[in-house]
């Protein structure tokens, strides 16, 4: 039995004590807390995460993985991956560890993705698993991706949301930084400033949320 006090109890010992980990800024990798209290471990996606992240995404419907297109979900899972072996300033993957039942779990995955060598632009998605939906833990995810993203020289993240998934709006409206917003049918595009903010909860952030500016379209 794996319990989340095993997986590190201070963030500079977790990046040395977990063994194939990409050298990151300071305050990407290690605890962080939800709007209700509740602690979480971030840290980068390992090949050795298989296990877990196949249990992760036990139950989770093939459209809804599909539409996320997280490449940590991929092969992984069977084996050695692609955001285990990428360069963090071209593509990297995070998972918050949550503890359930005495056992550490997956309870989210966020990564980005840059769209082409040195690009300022980088691609951002997210999954929480459902107990853990609406309690802060893709803004936890995104805080920390933008932190690491903003150290290799991505300025903006586009996260592409089909249905307009209002939830995923939220997460980024509740960073309080200005955000371009474009429909196309049932996709949505949002474009965000990449900037270092730390991630509060729900009543930490209502004086943030209400200095945001309206979302605006994305220029051609």
């Amino acid at each position: 039995m794996c319990r989340l006090a095993d997986v590190g109890t201070r963030s500079n010992v977790l990046a040395r004590t977990l063994p194939g980990l990409p050298a990151l800024p300071p305050g990407v990798a290690g605890p962080g807390f939800l709007q209700d209290g509740v602690e979480v471990w971030v840290r980068p996606v390992q090949s050795a995460d298989r296990y877990l992240l196949a249990e992760f995404v036990r139950g989770v419907p093939a459209d809804v993985l599909e539409a996320h297109r997280l490449s940590a979900l991929g092969p992984p899972v069977a084996g050695e991956g692609a955001v285990a072996r990428s360069p963090p300033e071209e593509r990297l993957g995070l998972v918050a560890l949550g503890e359930r039942a005495g056992e550490v779990r997956v309870v989210g995955v966020g990564e980005y993705v840059r769209s082409a060598e040195r690009s300022p632009l980088a691609e951002v998605r997210f999954l929480v698993t459902e107990p853990y939906r609406g309690r802060g833990v893709a803004s936890l995810l995104l805080a920390r991706l933008s932190r690491a993203a903003a150290a290799f020289g991505i300025e903006r993240f586009l996260a592409r949301m089909r249905g307009g998934e209002p939830e995923m709006l939220e997460v980024f409206r509740a960073t309080g930084l200005p955000f371009a917003e474009e429909r196309i049918e049932e996709e949505v595009d949002v474009v965000v400033p990449v900037e270092p903010w730390e991630h509060r909860t729900a009543s930490e952030r209502r004086p943030a949320r209400a200095r945001r500016r309206s979302p605006r379209r994305i220029p051609a």
